[in-house]
C-alpha cells in the first residue's frame, strides 16, 4: 500500500496512538523516498535495547548520555522534524526527541506521555508525575519547576493554563511535526519535499484551508 495512503487511513483511525511510531515513519517515508519503514522501527528497538526499563534509566540512557540530543545549531534543519533523520544524525526538535523516548518507553512498558506546551514539547512519566526534557539533555522537573522552566523559557508575562500540561494524542503530535516541517521547507524553498508533504497535510480534516497552498506546492509537478 502505498504510504501516504497507509498513514491516512490509520492517523484518522481508532489505532493512531498506539501506532505512533509506524506514522512517524510513514510520514518519513514519504517525504524522504531513501528511507523505509522497516529501518525506522528497527533503529526504535535497538534504542530500546540499551536503556534501562524505567523513566529515569530511558531518559539518562537517551538524552543525559549525550546519545540524542536537540539540535541547537540549526533548529529548524527540516531533518530535525524526520525520525529517520533524528536516528541517523542522533539529533533533532523537542517533539521528535520526545516522541523517541515516548516509543522506547513503549518497548519497554514504561508509559511515557507526550506534553505539548506552547513553543516547546518534553516528556512525563505517567507513574510519577515527573517531567523530563529531551532537547535539554533529559533534566527532570516536578509541576511546579516545569512550569518555572517554562516560564523562563517564554517570559514570565506568559500564562500557562493547566490544560496545556495534559498529554497530547497521537494525532495532535504529527499535526505539530508537520507544522514544523512545513516552517523548515517554506523557510528553506524546498519544493519538492512540500510537495511530498501534501497528501499527508491532506489526511487532517483540520488542514482542509490548505487546499489552495498545497496547489502551489504542486505546482512544479503538473
Amino acid at each position: 500500500m502505498d504510504p501516504a495512503v497507509r498513514f491516512a487511513e490509520i492517523v484518522n483511525g481508532p489505532a493512531a496512538d498506539r501506532n505512533l511510531d509506524l506514522l512517524c515513519a510513514l510520514m518519513a517515508t514519504v517525504v524522504d523516498h531513501s528511507t523505509d519503514v522497516a529501518s525506522i522501527i528497527t533503529g526504535l528497538d535497538r534504542l530500546a535495547e540499551v536503556c534501562t526499563p524505567t523513566f529515569d534509566g530511558i531518559v539518562d540512557s537517551l538524552f543525559a548520555s549525550g546519545l540524542l540530543s536537540g539540535d541547537s545549531d540549526d533548529y529548524h534543519d527540516y531533518r530535525n522534524s524526520l525520525l529517520n533523520e533524528v536516528l541517523i544524525r542522533r539529533k533533532g526538535m523537542p517533539i521528535t526527541l520526545s516522541v523517541v523516548a515516548m516509543e522506547v518507553g513503549k518497548r519497554l512498558g514504561v508509559p511515557i506521555r507526550g506534553i505539548g506546551l506552547p513553543g516547546h514539547f518534553v516528556i512525563r512519566d505517567k507513574a510519577s508525575g515527573i517531567y523530563a526534557d529531551p532537547f535539554g539533555g533529559g533534566v527532570r522537573y516536578d509541576e511546579p519547576g516545569m512550569v518555572a522552566a517554562w516560564k523562563q523559557r517564554m517570559g514570565e508575562g506568559v500564562r500557562l493554563r493547566p490544560d496545556m500540561l495534559a498529554a497530547v494524542t497521537a494525532h495532535d503530535i504529527l499535526i505539530r511535526m508537520l507544522n514544523n516541517l512545513r516552517h523548515s521547507l517554506i523557510e528553506r524553498d524546498q519544493s519538492v519535499l512540500l510537495a511530498r508533504m501534501v497528501p499527508l497535510r491532506a489526511a487532517f480534516a483540520e488542514l482542509a484551508d490548505e487546499r489552495d497552498e498545497h496547489r502551489v506546492w504542486m505546482r512544479h509537478f503538473n
